[in-house]
């Protein structure tokens, strides 16, 4: 049994560009070697498909339509149990370290559990010569706050570390090593920044072959840059024998797209390229080299990491202990729900919360609730979501949505901070993509 939690959440990370998973590029040798040494789950799931509120699930064991975080006027009830709390209280030892604003800002109220001075915000983004922010990769810093917490601890005492990177989301700025190894020679005029994408996709522009193939390959280079990081990260813990004793979960909050729906960035739909993510445990009575392929989700970080160390959870919860999926069982027949979008703009306004998604087995329901439009795919035959089978199976189409109508059922309503974002804040987020999309480009498109 562990005595010590590291969970570590890697912003933007898709599944099929690491190796592990599948992928053609060697982008990932860390995070290989962590799952030939636990258990690796093929197909979960996240709740959302942007930070804020994916976070907030993987805290809580809970949807967002049950604990209300939706956006950035929202906040968690005080009422609401969080991971950190439940081990707080038995005397663990909480610190999270975190490497964007989207989860750091205090406003939201989600660190409930951490004291104050044990919640360290690594900025994302600095102030470039010509007066805008420029996001860089500063996991490194999240790296060494880590370690530097984990050497003053007191070894009396169990902790649960939360250590959050940042460095796979847009921009997109590899070191020149990784940039050499992953990115082939381009004469196009992307330059991976966040602000480009944006004006590209307010202006629906396509990408042609050689444009995506350029933002793949940097996405690459930001993940293999990633990976290399976490390695020293991990050879620190086994110096420091943490890894006998540490149940370490690896996941990420969502996706990215490259047009394969024709977007691009994230948070606006509820396609596998955003909500399928990463799981990997390893550590004290975790099976090694294990590939669970039953369906699993943020929801169930919660209840299988407290089980793990013998921590009762709350009665209410969505997610479940994923045990049995590596110990010979399964898990009771479920539905899997995605929700609480942002970003997408009806009428020239904001909107937020408008598609959702219900997914049984294999089978997978999408619903815009302002058109009202469905689409079904079956996963297993068509993984990419490309062959909408809704108008052949109206029957399978009513199952999940009326799965749906009972989830919306049970939705709680978002509790507001009181807290303004200030105008630095609303500039840092807009740099960052998460708000202001509609109100004007922040970047030329390549023309």
């Amino acid at each position: 049994m562990p005595r010590n939690v590291i969970l570590i959440s890697l912003d933007t990370l898709r599944p099929d560009h690491l190796s592990c998973y599948g992928h053609a590029r060697a982008t990932s040798p860390a995070i290989d070697a962590l799952a030939a040494r636990g258990v690796r789950f093929a197909d979960a799931s996240s709740a959302a498909p942007w930070t804020l509120p994916a976070h907030t699930t993987m805290f809580t064991g809970l949807y967002p339509s049950h604990h209300g975080v939706k956006d950035y006027s929202h906040r968690l009830p005080e009422e609401s149990l969080t991971l950190a709390e439940i081990l707080s209280e038995r005397g663990f030892q909480t610190w999270a370290v975190i490497n964007t604003w989207n989860i750091a800002n205090p406003r939201s109220e989600i660190f409930q559990g951490f004291a104050a001075e044990h919640v360290s915000y690594i900025r994302e983004a600095t102030q470039s010569a010509s007066g805008g922010q420029l996001i860089l990769n500063t996991g490194r810093m999240v790296a060494e706050k880590a370690r530097e917490l984990l050497l003053e601890r007191d070894r009396a005492r169990p902790f649960f570390l939360f250590a959050h990177f940042y460095d796979a989301h847009t921009d997109f700025t590899p070191d020149a090593e990784h940039r050499e190894r992953f990115v082939s020679t381009y004469r196009g005029k992307l330059d991976g920044t966040t602000g480009q994408l944006l004006a590209i996709r307010k202006r629906g522009q396509r990408l042609g072959e050689a444009d995506l193939r350029h933002l793949r390959e940097l996405y690459d280079a930001e993940i293999s840059q990633l990976d290399a990081l976490l390695a020293g990260f991990f050879e620190f813990l086994e110096d420091e024998g943490l890894d006998r004793d540490t149940l370490i979960v690896l996941t990420s909050d969502h996706g990215e797209e490259f047009q394969e729906h024709g977007g691009l960035l994230h948070g606006r739909t509820q396609y596998e390229e955003l909500l399928r993510v990463p799981l990997i445990l390893a550590g004290p009575g975790i099976p090694r080299g294990r590939v669970v392929e039953e369906p699993a989700g943020l929801i169930d970080l919660l209840p299988t990491i407290l089980a793990r160390l013998a921590v009762p959870a709350p009665t209410r919860l969505d997610g479940v202990d994923l045990a049995p999926t590596w110990s010979g069982g399964s898990l009771p027949e479920r539905v899997l729900f995605g929700e609480a979008d942002h970003n997408n703009v009806v009428d020239g306004k904001p909107v937020i919360d408008i598609k959702r998604m219900a997914r049984l087995g294999k089978e997978k329901l999408h619903l815009d609730r302002h058109t009202e439009r469905v689409q079904l795919f079956d996963l297993s035959a068509d993984p990419r979501e490309q062959r909408d089978l809704a108008a052949r199976s109206p029957e399978r189409v009513e199952l999940l949505r009326a799965a749906l109508i009972r989830f919306e059922g049970g939705a709680v309503a978002g509790e507001t901070s009181g807290a303004e974002l200030t105008e630095e804040n609303l500039e840092l987020l807009r740099k960052l993509g998460y708000v202001g999309d509609e109100e004007g480009d922040e970047g030329e498109p390549p023309k």
